[in-house]
C-alpha cells in the first residue's frame, strides 16, 4: 500500500486541501478564537484564487479579497479545535469465520540512490534491435536487464518512469553520427527521451554497430523502517516523525503517522512467518498539524489587512504581490509534517506492521557508453520497402545489393542462409487469402547471387556446421554439411534423434507413417548399427536396439559390438557400476554380466530376478520374494509376497500373507515403518522419488501420501 503525501497548499489553495470534516478521531469545538461569518452578499464575491488578481480591475480585487476572506474563514472555523485525543491501542483477538488460503505480496525491500547506481555500474552487454527499411530505419532498445533494478528502486505497483536518450551512434561501415543529426522528424509535442517501450526511428538506414545511451530516472536517497506491533504501538524517530498503531485485530489494522510532507510510505502487514498478508483495500484522511493552521490563520490575518491597504496598493498587480510574499513566508511556518490516518484490511490479522518512509525522489542520471546492435556484422542486411512491402537486401552503406522482391525474409540458423517468403498463385482469382511458398536459400562466399537449397527445414543446428534437414513437413530428414554445402546422410529418413555424436532414425519419406527400420550413424556418416531393428536407444554411451521381431534386445558399444552373450536378452540397462540382467533365450535362465560382457560369477537359482536398483535386486522363488546384494548374498529372505524397487534407502514391501499392507524395509531386511493398506504406488529404478498411496485409517475415502523415506507427505481426497 502506498502513499504520496501531498504538499501543502496556502491562499485560497490551502483551504481546500487543509478541509476536515466528520473526522471521527478528532473533536470540532466553537472556540472565541475563530473568526465570525463575513457575511458577504454574492454580489460581493469574485471567485478565484490569487494567481490572477493582478489581471483584475481594483473594484472586482476587492470582491477576489471577499472571496478568499470567507473561503479561508470558513476553512478555519471548521478547523476550530482540533483536540489532541490521547489514542491508545485496541487489539482485537476474534478472526473471520471459514478460514481460507491466504494470499500474499512481495516483501517490499527499498532499493537507495545509491544501490542502484552500483547496480547501474556493473551492468554489461545493453543490445538493441534494429529494423531497416529503404528510407531510414527503427531501433528498439533490450532493456530487460535494466527494468528489474527500475522495479526494486519503485514503489510497489508503480510503473517506472525511467527514459533514454540516444547519444553518439556508430555505424558498421565506420562512421559516426549524434542522435540528434539522424533522428527522424519527432512527433507534436514529443522531445528526444523515449520510454523503454518505444522504438525510436533514424533518417537514415545504415546499419548500426553501436550506440552511446543517456538514461533519466528518478530514486529514493534515503528510506527509514518502523516496525509497530501491540507490544510497540508507537514509533517516534529523531526528526519529529511519528507512528502509532491505533487498532490491530479481526483482518485489520489502523495507524496514525505524522511524516514528511514530500515523503513517501509504504505500509505492509506481516505474518508471524514475516511474510506480507494480502490488503484487501484501505482508506485515509490527511488532516492539519497545528502549524497547518496557524499559518492559515495568519493567511486570513494578511487577507483580512490587504483588504485594508487596497487603496494604498492601487492595482491588482500590487495586490497579488504582497500576497505571494506572504505565502512564501506562511509555508515555512506551517511546519514540515503532514499528519495521517489509515485504516488497512488484510485477509488475517496481521502480528506487525511494517512502514518504510522514503525520502522524496531525486532525479539521476546513467550513462552507457556502447550499446551493441543485437545483430552481428555481416555483408549483407534484411531491409523492408515499406512502399513496396518487400523485403531485399542492402550493404553496410544503407545501398540495396538485392531489389525488394520477397514478402518476408528471415534469418535462420546458418549465418549467410536465409528463408524466402514468395506469394503463391491462388487457384480462386477471387479469393482475398494469398498463400506464402517458402524456400531456403544461402549466399556462396564473395557473391550476392542467391542459391536454393534442396531443404525446406532446418530443424536443427549442430556443431561444426551440421544441419538436422527436413525437405517438407512430415517429410524425410538427413545430414548436411553447411560448409562444405554437401549431404552427410541423405535425406531418406525419419523419427530421428541426434545425441552427442550420433544419429539414430529409421529408413522412410514420411513421419507419419510406419515404414522402414532403425539405424546408427555417427554424425561424419558412418554406419554404426545398419536399418534392421525396430527402435535403437542410446543410453551411457551405450546402444540398446530391439529386434524387427521385436523378440530380443542387445547392446552395443558405441563401434557397433555387440556386448551382451550370444543367445541371451538383455533386461534393462546398465546403470553406473551395477551390472546388466541377461536372460538365455532357450533355458530361461538369468545371469549378470559387466560393461565387456563377461558373465559374473553370481548363482541365480530363482524363477525370477529383477535388474539392480540402488545395489540390491529383487529375485522371487515359488511366488516368494527377496533380495540380494550385488555379490548375489541373499540379504532379503523369501519372506514376501512382494517387494518393489529398492530406492536410495528402503523398499516398499508386503509380508507373506500381508494382504495389502504395505511396510518399508531397509537392505539388511530390517522393517523401518509400516505404512498400511496401500491403493497405488510409483516406484521408479535408481531412484528416491518413489510415492506410496495408503489408505487414511481415519478416513476410507482419503488416502495418505508417503515418499521413500516413509514421510508423510500429504493427504490426497
Amino acid at each position: 500500500m502506498t502513499f504520496s503525501q501531498p504538499r501543502l497548499r496556502l491562499l485560497s489553495i490551502l483551504s481546500v486541501t487543509l478541509l476536515v470534516v466528520g473526522f471521527t478521531s478528532y473533536i470540532l469545538f466553537r472556540h472565541s478564537g475563530a473568526p465570525a461569518d463575513e457575511g458577504f452578499a454574492a454580489e460581493q464575491l469574485n471567485e478565484g484564487g490569487m494567481e490572477d488578481i493582478g489581471t483584475l480591475a481594483l473594484p472586482e480585487v476587492g470582491k477576489r479579497l471577499n472571496y478568499l476572506i470567507q473561503d479561508t474563514g470558513e476553512t478555519l472555523r471548521s478547523l476550530e479545535r482540533v483536540s489532541d485525543v490521547q489514542l491508545s491501542l485496541t487489539v482485537e483477538t476474534t478472526e473471520p469465520a471459514g478460514e481460507q488460503p491466504l494470499q500474499y505480496e512481495p516483501l517490499f525491500v527499498p532499493f537507495t540512490s545509491a544501490q542502484l547506481k552500483a547496480e547501474l555500474a556493473s551492468i554489461q552487454d545493453l543490445r538493441f534491435a534494429q529494423k531497416l527499411f529503404a528510407d531510414g530505419s527503427e531501433v528498439r532498445l533490450d532493456t530487460s536487464r535494466l527494468d528489474p533494478l527500475w522495479k526494486r528502486a519503485a514503489m510497489p505497483d508503480e510503473p517506472t518512469a525511467e527514459q533514454y536518450l540516444p547519444q553518439r551512434l556508430v555505424f558498421r561501415d565506420g562512421s559516426e553520427k549524434t542522435f540528434a543529426e539522424l533522428k527522424a522528424p519527432p512527433k507534436v509535442g514529443s522531445d528526444d527521451m523515449i520510454a523503454s517501450h518505444d522504438a525510436f526511428a533514424l533518417a537514415v538506414n545504415k546499419p548500426l554497430a553501436s550506440l552511446g545511451l543517456t538514461v533519466a530516472y528518478r530514486s529514493y536517497p534515503a528510506f527509514r523502517k518502523v516496525v509497530l506491533d501491540k507490544d510497540q504501538p508507537k514509533v517516534t524517530l529523531d526528526d519529529g516523525q511519528s507512528f502509532q498503531l491505533t487498532a490491530l485485530g479481526d483482518g485489520s489494522a489502523s495507524v496514525r503517522l505524522s511524516t514528511l510532507k514530500l515523503s513517501t510510505f509504504v505500509v505492509q502487514g506481516l505474518d508471524d512467518g514475516g511474510r506480507a498478508l494480502y490488503s484487501n483495500g484501505n482508506s485515509s484522511l490527511a488532516f492539519p498539524t497545528e502549524g497547518d493552521i496557524a499559518a492559515l490563520q495568519d493567511y486570513y490575518n494578511a487577507l483580512l489587512q490587504t483588504k485594508d491597504d487596497l487603496e494604498q496598493l492601487k492595482t491588482g498587480q500590487a495586490v497579488q504581490q504582497q500576497l505571494e510574499r506572504v505565502t512564501e513566508a506562511l509555508v515555512a511556518q506551517a511546519g514540515p509534517l503532514q499528519n495521517t490516518e489509515v485504516d488497512y484490511r488484510f485477509e488475517a490479522t496481521p502480528q506487525r506492521i511494517v512502514i518504510h518512509v522514503l525520502d522524496p525522489m531525486e532525479d539521476n542520471r546513467v550513462e552507457f557508453t556502447q550499446v551493441d546492435n543485437v545483430l552481428a556484422a555481416q555483408a549483407r542486411y534484411i531491409a523492408l520497402d515499406r512502399k513496396a512491402e518487400r523485403y531485399g537486401f542492402i550493404d553496410q552503406a544503407g545501398q540495396w545489393l538485392i531489389k525488394p522482391r520477397w514478402v518476408q525474409v528471415q534469418d535462420s540458423p546458418v549465418a549467410d542462409t536465409y528463408t524466402l517468403f514468395y506469394p503463391e498463385k491462388s487457384s480462386d482469382p477471387e479469393s482475398e487469402w494469398q498463400a506464402l511458398r517458402s524456400q531456403l536459400a544461402y549466399f556462396p562466399a564473395g557473391s550476392n547471387k542467391l542459391v536454393d537449397l534442396p531443404f525446406e527445414h532446418i530443424t536443427e543446428a549442430l556443431s561444426n556446421g551440421l544441419l538436422l534437414v527436413e525437405r517438407e513437413t512430415n517429410g524425410p530428414y538427413g545430414l548436411y554439411d553447411a560448409r562444405h554445402h554437401r549431404f552427410v546422410l541423405p535425406m531418406k529418413f525419419v523419427n530421428p534423434t541426434v545425441t552427442d555424436n550420433l544419429f539414430i532414425a529409421r529408413l522412410g519419406k514420411r513421419t507419419d507413417l510406419m515404414e522402414g527400420l532403425y539405424g546408427a550413424y555417427t554424425l561424419d556418416g558412418k554406419e554404426i548399427l545398419p536399418t534392421q531393428f525396430s527402435g535403437i536407444e542410446h543410453s551411457a554411451g551405450l546402444l540398446y536396439a530391439s529386434s524387427a521381431d521385436r523378440s530380443r534386445e542387445d547392446v552395443f558399444d558405441l563401434e557397433g559390438k555387440r556386448i551382451n552373450l550370444p543367445g541371451y536378452n538383455v533386461i534393462g540397462r546398465f546403470v553406473g557400476q551395477q551390472p546388466l540382467l541377461v536372460q538365455d533365450t532357450k533355458s530361461r535362465k538369468f545371469a549378470f554380466i559387466d560393461r565387456q560382457g563377461a558373465r559374473l560369477p553370481i548363482k541365480l537359482p530363482y524363477d525370477e530376478v529383477t535388474p539392480f536398483s540402488n545395489g540390491m535386486a529383487v529375485v522371487g522363488r515359488d511366488d516368494s520374494y527377496g533380495a540380494i546384494d550385488l555379490a548375489g548374498r541373499l540379504q532379503v529372505p523369501l519372506d514376501y509376497q512382494q517387494i518393489n524397487a529398492f530406492q536410495t534407502r528402503y523398499a516398499a514391501a508386503i509380508r507373506a500373507g500381508g494382504g495389502t499392507s504395505l511396510v518399508l524395509i531397509s537392505q539388511d531386511n530390517k522393517v523401518i515403518k509400516a505404512l498400511g493398506s496401500y491403493s497405488s504406488m510409483k516406484v521408479p529404478d535408481n531412484g528416491n522419488e518413489a510415492r506410496y498411496y495408503v489408505r487414511d485409517p481415519k478416513n476410507d475415502d482419503e488416502y495418505l501420501v508417503y515418499d521413500a523415506d516413509g514421510d508423510l507427505v500429504k493427504k490426497d481426497e
